[in-house]
């Protein structure tokens, strides 16, 4: 009752202020006529505002997004299931469902006449021109009387997100170096001791494929085991993500992270789709984002993580790339760096992430097109590429005016000839 006392509307509200000055008025002058109305003003809110503050509405409502992964400019469509699950009519529903500001507005509609086992279903779209992960809900619910004395509103907890990934460049196909990689356990052993199973499989690593648990094994030691003879070699490759502050230049969707963050988005659907184990390396300490995706899964399936990642990706306020260069550093694979304007400290990082007998390219920004204050300055990129050349790397210039597609073409024309200039391809 006080609940609902408190949601008295603004003509609710009226209809008590009346009620009380008329009842007034009627007593002090003596007209019966008139305390009757003025009593009737004031009962009626009372009384809208018990018979709403005792109702037990059963509403349920259920959100489904699709698709959940879009690319810019993709429009989604909400679902919105609601029923009435109780034996309760409700004459006036107003819904209103959270929607960022970045996804449109919010989205309202007004039900009348909701009877017992009541069951609809309303859709709306949303679409964003930017990358990111939005929280659609919670989903709220606005109840009155008949009079328009009494607002209630009721708040649905459950929220969906919106993953709006970067936009994927459709990529030809070059010739990459043979990045096959094993983990040393195809080859053949002597059974000297114990017994054939006691060689043949192994503990659970971190993103071990569960099909390969050998579950006897498992049961017998008390852990998770895997089985050694069904662990294929691999065609892996890293993809290097600099995301540091110092490195790009420009603001929003024109600045060199947002060409970046494309082109490793591209890069990683394009090679998964190819049959590589993907995994996205950036210049800060995160174990998990720096582990391999099952390759053997579908390739939209294994990009899904790393494009989820570039989603949210933003500038960090590190100098250095050694969290990047520890994790590449020794492991055989095809390496792909993706660097903004690099410091003359960087190149002897990079140069350990050489692996033997690994392919390592690189696509180097000119920063410089993307800031109008120094375009008119010398660009170090092409010094950088040559820089990088030294060390056995691969590399070419981007700048705004080239798509990742195209950049990407350059880049595997250099590196089928062994070339190590940077825009001359």
């Amino acid at each position: 009752m006080r609940e609902a006392l408190s949601a008295l509307t603004t003509r609710g509200r009226a209809f008590l202020a009346a009620g009380f000055t008329v009842t007034l008025c009627a007593l002090v002058l003596g007209f019966d006529a008139l305390l009757r109305v003025g009593l009737l003003a004031v009962a009626l809110p009372l009384l809208a505002a018990f018979v709403v503050g005792r109702a037990r509405y059963r509403l349920s409502a259920q959100r489904t997004v699709s698709p959940q992964r879009v690319s810019p400019g993709q429009p989604a469509t909400v679902s919105l299931s609601m029923a009435n699950e109780g034996a309760m009519p409700m004459s006036l529903l107003l819904l209103e469902d959270h929607v960022p500001y970045a996804l449109g507005t919010r989205a309202r509609f007004m039900l009348d006449r909701v009877g017992p086992r009541w069951r609809q279903q309303v859709n709306y779209p949303i679409c964003s021109e930017v990358r990111g992960r939005f929280q659609i809900g919670p989903l709220s619910i606005r109840v009155s009387d008949p009079f328009g004395f009494i607002e209630l509103v009721r708040y649905f907890r459950e929220t969906s997100d919106l993953v709006v990934v970067p936009v994927v460049h459709a990529l030809d196909r070059i010739a990459l170096e043979a990045a096959w990689t094993a983990q040393g356990e195809n080859r053949p052993r002597a059974f000297a001791v114990g017994s054939a199973e006691d060689v043949m499989t192994r503990e659970y690593r971190r993103g071990d494929d569960l099909r390969r648990v050998h579950w006897r094994s498992t049961a017998r030691v008390g852990e998770l085991m895997v089985r050694r003879e069904e662990q294929p070699w691999q065609s892996r490759a890293t993809i290097v993500l600099d995301s540091r502050r110092i490195a790009h230049r420009g603001s929003g969707a024109a600045s060199s992270l947002e060409w970046l963050v494309a082109a490793a988005a591209s890069i990683a659907v394009h090679l998964s789709r190819s049959g590589y184990s993907v995994r996205l390396v950036t210049d800060r300490p995160d174990p998990e984002a720096n582990a391999w995706h099952d390759r053997l899964a579908d390739p939209q399936v294994q990009a899904g993580p790393i494009l989820d990642e570039l989603a949210v990706m933003s500038v960090s306020e590190r100098q250095g790339m050694h969290y990047a260069v520890d994790a590449v550093a020794g492991s055989a694979g095809l390496v792909i760096g993706l660097f903004g304007a690099l410091q003359g400290s960087d190149v002897a990082d990079l140069a350990r992430m050489r692996a033997h007998g690994s392919s390592v390219l690189a696509m180097i920004l000119d920063t410089s097109a993307w800031d109008d204050d120094d375009s008119s300055k010398a660009s170090p990129a092409a010094r950088m590429v040559g820089a990088l050349g030294q060390h056995g790397w691969n590399a070419v210039v981007a700048d705004p005016y080239e798509s990742p597609a195209a950049t990407w073409t350059r880049l595997g024309a250099v590196a089928r000839h062994g070339a190590r200039t940077g825009r001359s391809a």
